[in-house]
């Protein structure tokens, strides 16, 4: 019984000293919102911020259903969720293109071409390279989910590396090498030897 009154003591003392406790939580929760610079909410930033962010946690839960479908029928019991995160992974990498500085110029019939056949494309390619490797590594749930997690996030930053270079070299930052590669160049360190 001592033991019983001691746990409802330390509930007590823990009850009371809850509205301190929260607020110094509170407090240090809009600390750390101020000091991660969200941006406000505007039209641009949801288009062109929030929703491809959406698309990739889509894209993220995405890979974990391709790998792991045990754990997504888990999780959504009544439906098969694939479609509707495959669409909204697409639609956010094709916003977030859409938004990208290296085709702003373009005519927008071309713009959205480019946006949609890259929103299609990121998913698509990935549910393929996925496919491929929960075959390749059998019936390992938690190593598939890994795999699938890690493999996302490294074709994603590959790809934001890639459009970074692009747009680095769109606004002239970065100069190509003036020996460039050429088929039909007679400089002996292009040659190769069949």
């Amino acid at each position: 019984m001592d033991i019983i009154e001691r746990i409802y003591h330390n509930l007590k003392r823990q009850v009371t000293a809850l509205p301190v406790t929260f607020s110094k939580t509170v407090e240090t929760v809009n600390k750390s919102i101020n000091q991660a610079r969200v941006p406000p909410l505007t039209k641009e930033n949801v288009l062109f911020y929030y929703l491809p962010i959406q698309g990739l946690v889509s894209y993220t839960t995405l890979s974990i259903g391709v790998m792991n479908p045990h754990l997504m029928v888990r999780l959504f019991p009544r439906r098969d969720i694939t479609d509707v995160l495959f669409l909204s992974a697409g639609g956010g990498a094709g916003l977030w293109l859409w938004a990208r500085p290296h085709i702003a110029a373009a005519a927008p019939a071309r713009r959205f071409s480019w946006a949609f056949l890259g929103g299609c494309l990121w998913p698509l390619g990935s549910i393929f390279l996925w496919a491929i490797l929960r075959s390749s590594i059998g019936q390992k749930p938690v190593l598939g989910t890994i795999l699938g997690v890690s493999t996302g996030a490294m074709l994603t930053n590959i790809a934001l590396d890639y459009f970074n270079y692009v747009e680095l070299m769109f606004c002239g930052e970065v100069r190509l090498p003036e020996d460039t590669y050429s088929p039909n160049s007679d400089d002996e360190k292009y040659d190769i030897d069949i």
